[in-house]
């Protein structure tokens, strides 16, 4: 069955349930990884911080168009 076919709201209640998990798990690992990568000096901290920042500025740019 198409998704474009189906109107049972259970369905779109569990493909945003596993959406929300991906981008739990996608936080998980890019925390992983971003820990790995100062840890082994090859990034800094603050380095992560301002692009952490930088794409929260552009997040909220883009909610506000």
């Amino acid at each position: 069955m198409d998704d474009i076919d189906r109107n049972d709201g259970a369905d779109y209640e569990d493909e945003d349930e596993q959406i929300e998990q991906m981008i739990i798990e996608n936080g998980i690992l890019l925390h992983s990884l971003s820990t790995l990568l100062v840890r082994k000096g090859i990034l800094k901290q603050e380095e992560i911080d301002a692009e952490m920042d930088r794409l929260y500025d552009e997040m909220e740019n883009f909610e506000q168009q």
